[in-house]
């Protein structure tokens, strides 16, 4: 399947390559340089394949510049808020954006001149990522979302359906609440090889580890809300009071606890390739994770000789936990050779090829992705369906100032209360109270009104 999945990209990448025209009414530009700052690893794999193209089409010299995740926003922000100029381009998690529209250009007129193709865009992503103060200022470079993903053989076994349901009184599945989810996490935690050690375990969280901790929680968080009938939110969004160590965060956090307490040694410093490597390697029965398992499924069956299975997250509460997005720096010397840098890359042809990158990174994010021959041909129409729904769910990321500020200070929190240094209460008692202080530092009126604006409320 790998050599296949390899043909395949190779053949559509270069019959994209083959037909994709420079269009006329796109400028060219003769040894400009244009600095990219990515997330380094994936998303430098994915568009480094595009360099030379970029080049023959435009002149333009792209440089990439790969920066560690969890470095991301510091080493961004710092040469922005410094206006070096370093970067032409920023790579940012929607959630930042507060932080960074004094240093993005708007893009409209671009777009109005030149269509990166904006409508075929999904609109699960279109909007909401990419406008704010109701302007475009970016262009969305990763459709993420989560999905629940499951071993059908595990989940399909007559014997462990017979066994959960005689302890828990209801069918194995899916889980429709996080409850469900530790029952599922309890179940399946096992020592499959007799050594005294815990080697098996009936879910994981998409990351754990310190750094991006909080996603789990704020997931949990929204089901409870909504479980109680209470809309989706950080805030309450008249008193700008935080709604984190409500009763229902704190059902949350304790139910991420009891979750991470009943997996397997180590889980706590879980990120993203942990737990995508114990679900493909059937040591974990279930998983909520971003879309990339779904292009996997042959490698899943080799590894486990099971199907995958596809659902919605429990109480339909999604985020993208990350879902990045481009622009172009307002102290960029080229601009307009950015912007067609970006254009390229993400436009509906190019894009669609980035997705598919092995290892690149970038999941569907266009329309067009959704309908490919080509996507079709790898990805289960079953997956597709998953993928397209969970998008519909998306809970917006916290888009206001001192964005990454409210999440790092409540990662810090959560991960005290994982630890066991700390109870759910306390934790989120302690991070409610940083969460105002943040407020009161940046303005209580100027937070109130972005924060209506940022979720549309």
């Amino acid at each position: 399947m790998k050599i296949l999945f390899k043909l395949i990209f190779s053949c559509a990448l270069f019959f994209s390559f083959a037909v994709n025209a420079k269009p006329e009414s796109r400028p060219t530009f003769d040894g400009v340089t244009v600095s990219a700052a990515l997330h380094s690893g994936p998303f430098v794999n994915a568009w480094g394949p595009h360099v030379k193209r970029i080049k023959e089409l435009y002149g333009i010299n792209l440089e990439l510049v790969g920066i560690p995740v969890n470095e991301l926003y510091d080493k961004s922000i710092l040469e922005l808020s410094m206006g070096t100029g370093a970067f032409d381009i920023v790579q940012y998690n929607p959630g930042w954006v507060g932080d960074y529209v004094d240093f993005i250009r708007p893009l409209d007129d671009y777009m109005d001149r030149w269509d990166p193709g904006w409508e075929d865009i999904h609109e699960g992503f279109r909007v909401w990522e990419n406008t704010y103060g109701g302007q475009r200022v970016s262009i969305t470079m990763d459709g993420d979302v989560m999905i629940f993903y499951y071993n059908k053989n595990m989940f399909e076994d007559p014997k462990e359906m017979a066994d959960f349901k005689s302890k828990y009184g209801y069918d194995l599945a899916p889980p429709n609440s996080y409850d469900q989810v530790l029952d599922i996490q309890k179940h399946f935690q096992r020592d499959t090889d007799g050594d005294g050690s815990i080697d098996q375990a009936g879910y994981s969280d998409p990351i754990i580890k310190r750094g991006r901790g909080q996603y789990p929680y704020l997931m949990r968080l929204f089901a409870y809300q909504k479980a109680a009938g209470i809309t989706p939110n950080y805030f309450d969004p008249d008193t700008m009071e935080p709604l984190i160590n409500s009763p229902e965060g704190v059902k949350a956090l304790q139910n991420y606890v009891d979750t991470v307490a009943n997996g397997v040694p180590g889980m706590l410093q879980w990120e993203w390739s942990e737990a995508h490597t114990c679900f493909m390697t059937g040591k974990c029965a279930s998983l909520i994770h971003w879309p990339d398992e779904g292009l996997m499924t042959a490698a899943f069956t080799a590894n486990t000789g099971s199907a995958m299975g596809f659902a919605d997250v429990p109480g339909k509460a999604n985020m993208t936990c990350g879902g990045w997005v481009a622009g172009v720096t307002k102290d960029s010397a080229n601009p307009e050779a950015a912007y067609m840098v970006l254009d390229y890359i993400l436009g509906p042809d190019v894009s669609t090829h980035v997705a598919l990158y092995p290892g690149g990174g970038t999941d569907l994010f266009r329309q067009s992705h959704f309908d490919s021959a080509v996507v079709k041909m790898i990805a289960p129409q079953e997956y597709l369906d998953a993928f397209d729904s969970a998008i519909g769910d998306i809970v917006g990321e916290l888009r206001i100032p001192g964005g990454f500020e409210y999440y790092d200070s409540l990662d810090i929190q959560v991960q005290k209360a994982l630890a066991g240094e700390s109870s759910a209460q306390d934790a989120l008692d302690q991070a409610a109270k940083n969460w105002k202080k943040i407020t009161k530092k940046l303005g209580a009126d100027k937070q109130k009104e972005m924060y209506a604006k940022a979720m549309g409320l």
